[in-house]
């Protein structure tokens, strides 16, 4: 729905949802995402239509691209009160239920079947917004960092640059603005704001802007505002508070190096102190089989040591003492317990405002680990509607 005063709209990302076929994907959008709003509405009074953070995996969105099923999909989608506003193009395959891991970063940049699913959800998108609509789709972060050789990365920019290209054409042809947000997360390739301003301007901006030159024949200077205008940065507030970053001072760095912010995903992060008797025996619960949960522990003596899934630390014979930040994404209203805290502080109106001014129109809530949270005490619609309304009225004190 659109934050009124503003240009920008709130919703929560349907990946929360199973979405592995089209006929998943259709009941996340049809079934569970009416209870959310519906209960939405209950708490704050905030009526349609509303705005959706659609997720379709590689298999549905092949499916649906290119056939009458996006016209037919935009037409439900109005009788429902709801608008396609943002896609989640992170996830690949499925994404519930099964292992996923480090799986989820596969394909990554340098790998076509990426670009390839990425321009399925471009002709899909491009097709249910409204006419002279701006959408956005999130993407992983390049790669995950232990495959990031220099090759691995140089394909990637290259194939970015090609995405931007393709980006620009259908814009220009369908009168809409679609803009690629790659979301720095721990573990990958760009997991903090330098290295988002470092990949832009040593080897996005570079790359991207020669094969636009050689394809489009195009100047430097042109080539450089297509890649500008079309790939941006989706900041997402559980990986800056991981990698223990302030988010309204990335959302100025981003502003500062002329990268666009188009896509702000909200949730918090787990943060635990550990002392000398080791973690809470309530954090072994937040272990599962299905997700990474990428956990930085900050020491008293000012290291930072990183571990790619929380068993590693929880299962040293003595876990390092500090503060530690794990990937997880709990909600955003949840105040923690049992010696658990979270990052959600981090989402003040202070950092909203920021991220308003910057320019940003999307702002997303993003909890795809409800099936796997272990204090959960609601149903999963119930606690993203809780979200939403705890987001909501933080946007609400903005504006007074």
């Amino acid at each position: 729905m659109r934050i009124p005063g503003t240009n920008a709209h709130l919703t929560y990302c349907l990946n929360v949802h199973p979405g592995g076929t089209l006929a998943e994907a259709e009941r996340a959008i049809f079934a569970h995402a009416p209870k959310v709003f519906a209960e939405f509405s209950r708490l704050t009074g905030v009526k349609g239509p509303y705005g959706l953070g659609i997720w379709l995996s590689a298999k549905a969105a092949e499916e649906l691209a290119g056939s009458e099923g996006t016209r037919a999909l935009r037409e439900r989608l109005a009788r429902a009160g709801f608008y396609a506003l943002t896609f989640n193009g992170f996830p690949y395959g499925r994404f519930h239920g099964t292992r996923v891991k480090e799986k989820v970063y596969r394909p990554d940049w340098a790998e076509p079947d990426r670009l390839h699913f990425t321009m399925h959800l471009l002709s899909i998108l491009a097709d249910l917004l409204p006419s002279e609509g701006k959408g956005t789709i999130s993407t992983l972060p390049v790669t995950f960092r232990p495959w990031a050789d220099g090759e691995r990365v140089e394909f990637a920019a290259e194939r970015l640059g090609e995405a931007a290209g393709e980006l620009d054409w259908v814009g220009s042809s369908m009168g809409s603005e679609i803009t690629l947000a790659l979301e720095p997360e721990p573990g990958c390739y760009l997991e903090r704001t330098d290295d988002v301003t470092r990949f832009f301007e040593n080897q996005l901006l570079p790359r991207g802007c020669e094969l636009l030159r050689e394809e489009d024949d195009l100047d430097t200077g042109a080539a450089e505002a297509i890649i500008r205008r079309h790939i941006g940065v989706c900041l997402d507030t559980v990986h800056t508070g991981v990698m223990g970053e302030d988010p309204k001072e990335a959302v100025q760095q981003y502003a500062a190096a002329s990268i666009r912010v188009a896509k702000v995903q909200l949730g918090a992060a787990l943060r635990v102190q550990v002392g000398p008797d080791g973690p809470p025996e309530a954090l072994r619960a937040f272990q599962d089989e299905v997700y990474l949960h990428q956990t930085v522990v900050a020491t008293p003596d000012g290291r930072e040591l990183y571990f790619n899934d929380l068993p590693e630390p929880l299962g040293m014979d003595a876990p390092p003492q500090g503060e530690w930040r794990v990937h997880f994404h709990v909600p955003l209203a949840w105040p923690g317990e049992g010696g658990i805290g979270t990052t959600a502080s981090q989402v003040d109106e202070a950092f909203l405002a920021a991220a308003l001014a910057a320019g940003c129109e999307h702002f997303e809530s993003e909890i795809y680990t409800l099936d796997v949270f272990p204090a959960a005490r609601d149903s999963r619609e119930a606690i993203l509607a809780q979200d939403l309304a705890w987001l909501w009225q933080r946007f609400q004190a903005i504006r007074q």
